[in-house]
């Protein structure tokens, strides 16, 4: 990476941590290490990704694949009954780099993660405002954000008093409408 690459990055990485900062979240960090037993059967058909080692113990580890596993041990580790965190680090896949499709072996993740018992969709909510404050501050030019929430969906679905048994063709129809336009799916 150039000079002015890092320092592009370094300033994404700071604006990106003061967002974070400004909504009261803590930064935290884990190990690239973990117990191979620790993230083995987490990722389902993704766990084929995961880079095992060994150490000179013979104890296997594993590079960490994401920063959700590892953020959940560290909570279990710490005995936290809530937490508001952020962590950006590397992480690593054991994949066949595509350059052209984003796809690489070592890449940097960003999490932001509320953990604990709130209100219902009061921590979803604020992580949606993390978010497009993010991309404001980061000046990137206009965006915009879709979201596909199914609690959000059967409390609007449930408040625009539809019977419950249409639940299910209303959610069908308005899948479909990212694919088909309006006029034929109604």
């Amino acid at each position: 990476m150039t000079p002015l690459q890092m320092a592009i990055r370094e300033k994404a990485f700071n604006t990106i941590k003061s967002v974070f900062k400004k909504h009261g979240a803590s930064e935290i960090d884990t190990p690239v290490f973990e117990l191979k037993e620790t993230l083995t059967g987490k990722y389902g058909e993704d766990s084929k990704l995961i880079y095992d080692l060994e150490d000179q113990g013979g104890e296997l580890l594993s590079l960490r694949y994401d920063l959700t596993v590892p953020f959940a041990r560290y909570v279990a580790d710490k005995n936290l009954s809530s937490i508001k965190r952020f962590h950006i680090a590397k992480v690593y896949r054991r994949d066949q780099p595509q350059m052209n499709k984003g796809r690489f072996r070592e890449f940097y993740q960003c999490d932001f993660d509320i953990a604990g018992l709130f209100s219902p969709m009061i921590a979803d909510s604020e992580v949606l405002s993390v978010m497009i404050d993010i991309l404001r501050n980061l000046d990137i030019g206009g965006f915009k954000v879709k979201l596909n929430h199914r609690k959000f969906l059967d409390a609007m679905i449930d408040l625009s008093g539809c019977e419950k048994r249409k639940f299910k063709s209303i959610c069908s129809s308005i899948d479909k409408l990212d694919k088909e336009p309006w006029e034929k799916v109604r």
